[in-house]
């Protein structure tokens, strides 16, 4: 049985999403990234990295009927192992458990732990971690990869007057790997660090007054938004959605956003 996730030992993070609805380059032109300025924080000095992410589930899909993934993350040439789900979306944003350890024997021991601890027992590997390559380990213990995609992510740091990291701002260009395509799409992510929920939408609002034309409030994840663009891509022509540079266009977002507020509505 699944049990209480609301508990001071789960760990949450909380953020929300703004959707790039115009091609990237076109989105840049307008996006002032050097001036960016917002009233009573600063912003900091930005850095890119380069994120490869695999989520996983098992053949009958126990971690999505119980609204949890899993995540195999290369971040800069470091893997990580996480949970990401129970979203609750609000005005504000969403708030979801997060928890993520380094690859290691101790680390997927954790994350079976937690997994066990919300109803799903996955069997040990049975093997040394490092005897083959991770998807093949997590293949042993009942986990089959559902999603592949690749960003680049360019983070800026929210400062509070005192130089305190408040906040992240990260603009991420997502190439979804899919079986027949690749698929891109760029959304903004404001995640909060230490400091209190309504700077999150503050940020949000004002990202929105001053670029209204190109940015949209997005409720979804991106492993949701991925899984409703793979459907789509396998449904119907990819060109219906996506330019000729493979990336979602405007109508191909009102097609996923269309595609994943059914599913909303019958869950």
């Amino acid at each position: 049985m699944s049990k209480d996730l609301n508990k001071d030992y789960w760990p949450i993070e909380q953020e929300a999403v703004l959707l790039i609805k115009t091609e990237l380059s076109a989105f840049l032109q307008k996006f002032k990234s050097k001036k960016l300025s917002f009233p009573g924080v600063k912003v900091g000095t930005p850095v890119t990295i380069s994120l490869q992410d695999t989520y996983f589930d098992t053949s009958s899909k126990e971690l999505g009927n119980v609204q949890v993934a899993l995540r195999l993350r290369k971040e800069q040439g470091v893997l990580l192992l996480g949970i990401k789900g129970r979203d609750r979306w609000t005005i504000s944003g969403v708030s979801r458990i997060e928890v993520e350890e380094p690859w290691s024997a101790n680390g997927l021991a954790t994350i079976l732990h937690y997994l066990d601890f919300i109803g799903i027992t996955l069997t040990h590997p049975g093997v040394p971690i490092g005897s083959s390559e991770p998807v093949i380990i997590l293949g042993l213990t009942g986990l089959n990869p559902i999603q592949d995609r690749s960003l680049i992510r360019t983070l800026w740091p929210i400062l509070d007057t005192a130089e305190r990291e408040v906040a992240f701002l990260a603009l991420d260009a997502v190439t979804l790997n899919l079986s027949n395509a690749l698929v891109k799409y760029s959304e903004i992510e404001i995640e909060l660090v230490d400091g209190p929920i309504s700077l999150i939408k503050n940020l949000s609002d004002n990202l929105l007054y001053n670029h209204s034309d190109s940015l949209q409030p997005w409720p979804y994840s991106k492993l949701q938004t991925g899984i409703a663009i793979e459907s789509l891509s396998e449904s119907l022509d990819a060109g219906n959605i996506v330019n000729e540079n493979g990336e979602l266009t405007v109508g191909g977002i009102g097609q996923v956003e269309q595609f994943l507020q059914k599913i909303a509505s019958t869950n």
